[in-house]
């Protein structure tokens, strides 16, 4: 993921809301988002290279997503990030918990912001140091800790927006309009969707979480931008 907008605990409705955008080589192999085999309470999409994932959520209610951060370097020694966000979302640990432990052995993996949480409970996120989230609409990107982007701004203002448009379906659709926006086309500071031939948005994910049922919408594109088939979504109860 190279962009994260959440709006935590804002509706009581609909106490959390999710827009992502996973920007990634196009050459990468990945699956789209499905109810994982190994993990059949689990859905989201994974990486098929080191099976970890960008963003997943599971029927209990936790949710997790990474992004890398720009200029980080990578080395085959790194481990995978994906599997940070995959391990939470499998486990049982509070998500301020889970951050602490990764926090001791992040010097394991390139550089990155990871999420977690549960809906209507804790949020929490982990850049240079482990914070608790306070309720209200929060913007995450591949910029250094400390540092906000323009597409950040944008999105959480655009994502304040949304969520006075109606229902699950309809914040959803106005949710990947906003995720599709590029106003430069070649500043990925403020692009909030990148369109190119060997990077660029793999995908758009959804998610709007009630209080009993959760909708998860993710559109594909591939290069240039390019949508792949429609939009995959699913409704599902927690439990």
């Amino acid at each position: 993921m190279c962009l994260i907008v959440v709006a935590h605990r804002v509706s009581e409705s609909y106490p959390l809301v999710v827009a992502a955008n996973r920007d990634e080589d196009y050459d990468r192999p990945s699956r789209q988002a499905h109810w994982w085999d190994d993990a059949s309470d689990v859905y989201g999409g994974r990486d098929l290279v080191r099976s970890g994932t960008w963003l997943a959520m599971s029927r209990q209610g936790r949710v997790g997503a990474v992004t890398n951060l720009r200029g980080a370097i990578r080395s085959d020694q790194n481990r995978s990030r994906g599997e940070l966000v995959s391990g939470y979302v499998r486990g049982e640990d509070a998500p301020a918990s889970y951050l602490a432990e990764v926090h001791a052995r992040r010097e394991e993996y390139a550089g990155f912001h990871l999420l977690t949480g549960e809906v209507g409970g804790t949020l929490a996120l982990l850049s240079e140091t482990v914070a608790i989230l306070e309720p209200g609409v929060h913007g995450i990107s591949n910029a250094p800790a400390g540092v906000q982007w323009p597409k950040v701004d944008s999105a959480v203002e655009r994502m304040r927006g949304a969520m006075q448009a109606g229902g699950p379906e309809q914040m959803a659709q106005q949710l990947l309009r906003v995720l599709h926006l590029s106003e430069t086309h070649r500043d990925p500071t403020r692009d909030i969707f990148i369109a190119g031939d060997r990077y660029g948005t793999r995908s758009s994910t959804v998610i709007i979480a009630g209080t009993e049922t959760v909708l998860f919408v993710e559109q594909n594109y591939g290069r240039k931008g390019i949508p792949q088939g429609d939009p995959v979504q699913v409704s599902f109860s927690r439990r």
